[in-house]
């Protein structure tokens, strides 16, 4: 027992010297090769400020909201039309790795009140003030949407291919991006399966006695739970289904939020 014990904790600190060492290493090549623009912490330094086109990105924001491959795509290829020129000729692959690991413990405070004004100047013409997009553009509604904070971040930054919805990274620091990711998931909707359970009694119990009852119909139903369709499927069969007729004015005096904790409250019982 003594010896499995040693053995373990000599896992652990062997483990722990290696990463270790390896942010060390990171920390060494990145103050060789990326430094001098995006600074010795991450934030720019006055250089990175200058350059042109667009000034060096600040790094301090990356860790929760980017992923990995993204940043590996970035250092060994740069950026087109940028001054971030591709740096595998300056690093191997493992040295990137190591670099990254040592960008990923630059940490910053999230600033949901930048987040909110900088929502505001650059995304609510689309997405309105309160992000339920009724512009008229036909932007997504930010309320439901199902991203993670690491797909927000991205569409923000790069856009989405065929779609009114383009890259805002140069009119946004990678700060501003993740405070405003953070901002738009702090509105969304919070669905609440006891008021779902309600309107399911008021609504749809005169046809379905329970969420167990309930048929999907159609090709692309018929081999899905309920428990396993999108919002945006059941907020469709719910709202604009072939029930619609018979549900009449019970269905039609839904608000998108009613919709929404009934759909809270059918995945709740039909898990």
């Amino acid at each position: 027992m003594l010896k499995k014990t040693m053995l373990v904790m000599g896992c652990v600190a062997l483990f722990s010297s290696a990463a270790v060492a390896s942010e060390m290493h990171g920390k060494a090549l990145y103050e060789q090769n990326c430094a001098s623009c995006h600074g010795m912490g991450g934030k720019v330094s006055e250089l990175g400020k200058k350059l042109k086109p667009f000034p060096a990105r600040d790094l301090t924001a990356l860790s929760e909201v980017v992923d990995r491959d993204e940043l590996r795509r970035i250092i060994a290829y740069g950026i087109r039309g940028t001054a971030m020129v591709p740096k595998r000729y300056d690093l191997d692959s493992a040295g990137i790795e190591d670099v990254i690991d040592y960008i990923f413990t630059f940490k910053r405070k999230i600033n949901m009140v930048n987040g909110k004004k900088r929502f505001e100047q650059v995304c609510a013409t689309c997405h309105g003030f309160d992000g339920r997009a009724k512009t008229g553009m036909g932007a997504k509604n930010l309320v439901y949407s199902g991203l993670d904070l690491k797909e927000t971040v991205h569409t923000i930054r790069y856009g989405r291919v065929g779609t009114k919805m383009t890259s805002k990274r140069h009119q946004l620091t990678n700060p501003d991006i993740e405070d405003v990711a953070y901002y738009v998931h702090d509105l969304r909707f919070k669905s609440d399966t006891t008021k779902g359970a309600k309107l399911f009694a008021s609504t749809c119990k005169t046809c379905h006695s329970s969420p167990s009852t309930i048929k999907l119909r159609g090709n692309r139903a018929r081999s899905m739970k309920l428990a396993d369709m999108s919002d945006y499927l059941l907020d469709l069969r719910i709202r604009h289904g072939r029930h619609v007729d018979r549900a009449g004015e019970k269905v039609a005096k839904l608000s998108e939020d009613d919709t929404q904790n009934i759909i809270a409250y059918l995945k709740k019982e039909t898990k």
